[in-house]
């Protein structure tokens, strides 16, 4: 071989066709025969053909080119997002560009500004869950933009975002189906989307199968899952089933249960949201956790782009992606595993 790149002179030659029929087929253009369609198919196959991604825009006019938009790059929930993002419109032969706001109003800006030179022809704004306002971008700069992980924060754009309604309804019902009916959920600030959402998802699925649940209210942090253990031993010392609002408040809930002398899951399972285990790449051997399915999200908020851009469906107004349960010893018990430290860890601290 050569290594010279194939050109469209070539497939004809090879094909026996003329260059404008050979550029008509590979382009999609004009109406050539079935067969003669085959032949430089086949040709360019053999060749090896890989059509010039910047000719093929310059004369389409079309840039073919999505901006990414993340508010905060580097934040635990960006990466599972731009996975599925990425993945999707690479397989869509969509380019992709990353570009990081980090919390900063003039970078944003400045990025809001390369966008538009280079005329991306959607832009996909990575946020940091429904309960954080994400960038209003200006119609000026893209024909369709998409919220992942993010709701618009005002009108126009759609929102792809976890299912959290649905997360809390199986949280509910992997507890109900352990035989425990005694619950309570833990969770942060009441008013929150996320926090409405998983609660409500939870309690209608607790109280379909006929159990009644308790909710406690404060923050998305470990120390409040400390507080809210020694709240529901107090309170409610029946209790036989916690949910957590996050992942934090379920590592909290279990350090000092564990503490207190109270066996889990034997005494009380304790259920997590956001898997952050998986999110690294793990499987938390002790935390039963609802996966948001944050790779799913941005996969989906590809879809609708792909899906968009080629007329082949209108953008809907909204998007749910299902979640998941990753099951750990934390709800069905099983032996010790060499990773588990979480709770020793904990109490060392």
């Amino acid at each position: 071989m050569t290594g010279k790149p194939v050109r469209l002179v070539d497939i004809a030659r090879e094909a026996g066709v003329s260059l404008g029929a050979a550029s008509q087929v590979m382009n999609g253009t004009g109406r050539i025969g079935q067969a003669t369609q085959r032949r430089v198919l086949e040709a360019a196959e053999r060749l090896g053909y890989r059509p010039n991604a910047l000719a093929r825009s310059i004369a389409s006019g079309r840039s073919r080119t999505i901006a990414i938009l993340a508010e905060n790059a580097s934040g635990q929930f960006c990466m599972p997002v731009l996975v599925g993002l990425n993945r999707a419109l690479s397989g869509a032969n969509l380019t992709s560009i990353l570009y990081d706001a980090a919390h900063d109003d003039d970078l944003r800006a400045a990025h809001l500004r390369e966008i538009q030179g280079r005329q991306a022809e959607g832009v996909v704004v990575i946020g940091e869950g429904p309960d954080v306002p994400a960038s209003q971008i200006p119609h000026e700069v893209a024909g369709l933009t998409v919220y992942a992980f993010a709701r618009p924060p005002g009108d126009g754009g759609v929102s792809v975002v976890p299912d959290n309604e649905q997360g809390g309804r199986l949280a509910a019902e992997h507890l109900q189906g352990l035989g425990r009916r005694t619950l309570v959920h833990v969770t942060a600030q009441a008013g929150l989307q996320a926090v409405t959402d998983r609660a409500t998802g939870f309690v209608r699925g607790a109280e379909a199968a006929g159990s009644e649940v308790r909710v406690l209210y404060g923050g998305f942090d470990r120390r409040w899952g400390y507080e809210a253990a020694d709240r529901i031993l107090a309170e409610a010392p029946g209790t036989d089933a916690v949910f957590a609002g996050n992942d934090q408040i379920a590592v909290g809930l279990a350090a000092q249960l564990h503490a207190r002398g109270v066996r889990i899951p034997q005494d009380v399972a304790i259920i997590g949201f956001d898997n952050v285990a998986g999110i690294e790449g793990d499987l938390d051997p002790f935390l039963t956790s609802v996966d948001p399915a944050l790779t799913a999200v941005g996969t989906r908020a590809a879809q609708v782009v792909v899906d968009t851009l080629s007329g082949s469906a209108a953008a809907p107004a909204s998007a749910v992606v299902p979640c998941w349960l990753a099951v750990g010893r934390s709800t069905v018990g099983g032996p010790a595993d060499g990773r588990d430290h979480v709770l020793e860890e904990l109490l060392l601290h």
